[in-house]
């Protein structure tokens, strides 16, 4: 069976340091074995989430739609995620999101292709950090708010968010939360006129955007501080 582009790439990489010497064997043997582990592993945990999903929802999901360009389309996009990362967040986010294009059309939790499309990308693009800032963010505004979150934007302060994540570094927050804006999961309207230490009095706005992205994707109540 030919081998697959990363699979080519990662024989070359080990050849590299095999012939850095006995030391660089001994590391490009032991690369070899840790990634073909830790692929197999994420493959069957994505496996084993899918399988709780798709039970869940069995009665409200579409058989047909694996036979649809669309549906093919977003799998080959996740599972690039899935064999990429071991981070139990973007693994669940992943098969969330093949299990929501599975769902009968008119479910009411079912979400666009185009955004699905979206959420797919930011998936594998967004770093575990800011994906854990995104459930914080969300955590937020759902303790303090009742009725439904997703057809309007909220706004909370810097400092907020930085109480709830005391152990994250404040320009290493803003960095995050810039990740996310890129993205428009969450949008920075601009600094205030009148600044005050470590971006405290900084705003954020929740769009719908990003909050469906934690109810519909991430595990809920679960963020990580």
């Amino acid at each position: 069976m030919p081998r697959s582009k990363s699979e080519h790439a990662l024989a070359l990489f080990k050849a590299g340091l095999s012939a850095a010497g006995p030391i660089g064997g001994i590391v490009a043997n032991l690369i070899g074995e840790y990634v073909q582990t830790h692929t197999e592993h994420s493959r069957e945990r994505a496996i084993e989430l899918l399988r709780s999903q798709i039970k869940e929802l069995e009665n409200r999901l579409d058989p047909d739609t694996v036979n649809k360009d669309e549906f093919a389309e977003l799998f080959k996009t996740v599972y690039l995620t899935i064999v990429r990362t071991h981070q139990e967040e973007k693994l669940h986010a992943a098969t969330a999101l093949i299990a929501n294009i599975l769902l009968r059309d008119g479910d009411p939790e079912k979400l666009s292709y185009t955004e699905l499309d979206h959420h797919a990308r930011c998936i594998d693009a967004l770093s575990i950090g800011a994906i854990n800032v995104l459930g914080n963010v969300v955590d937020i505004v759902r303790q303090s708010t009742t009725g439904g979150l997703e057809k309007r934007s909220f706004n909370i302060s810097f400092d907020l968010l930085q109480q709830r994540m005391v152990d994250t570094e404040p320009s290493l927050l803003m960095g995050l939360l810039a990740e996310l804006n890129s993205w428009n999961l969450v949008h920075l309207p601009g600094a205030p006129t009148v600044r005050t230490a470590d971006y405290s009095n900084y705003n954020i706005e929740i769009p719908p955007l990003g909050i469906g992205f934690v109810l519909r994707l991430l595990k809920p109540g679960n963020p990580k501080e």
